[in-house]
């Protein structure tokens, strides 16, 4: 009798070490998938925040740029038209003036 109480108590603290045992590999298991759910989380969206900045970056450079330059080619033909006015001006009065001149040598001839 007291070797088959003893048998079933050996049983019992061994199935009960096995459960035991098999609950804590599983409860670890399901740690480490969760652990690595969550880091694997966390690293895409760090991934895709910084590909977010960095296209957000490249567009804010863009538009920065494509302002300079409009603003450069609006001052360079500011200048361009600038200088053919100031020639066009320069030739009308060069042009009157030798009118004046010429009308002034044929009244004084006539």
């Amino acid at each position: 009798t007291t070797s088959a109480l003893n048998s079933v108590t050996t049983t019992l603290a061994l199935n009960s070490a096995t459960t035991a045992s098999a609950l804590n590999s599983a409860t670890t298991l399901a740690l480490n998938s969760a652990t690595t759910s969550a880091l694997n989380s966390a690293i895409t969206t760090a991934a895709l925040n910084s590909a977010t900045t960095s296209a957000l970056n490249l567009a804010t450079t863009t538009t920065a740029l494509n302002s300079a330059t409009t603003s450069a080619l609006n001052q360079a033909t500011t200048t361009t038209l600038n200088s053919a006015t100031t020639s066009a001006l320069n030739a009308a009065t060069t042009s009157t003036a030798l009118n004046l001149a010429t009308t002034s040598a044929l009244n004084s001839a006539t």
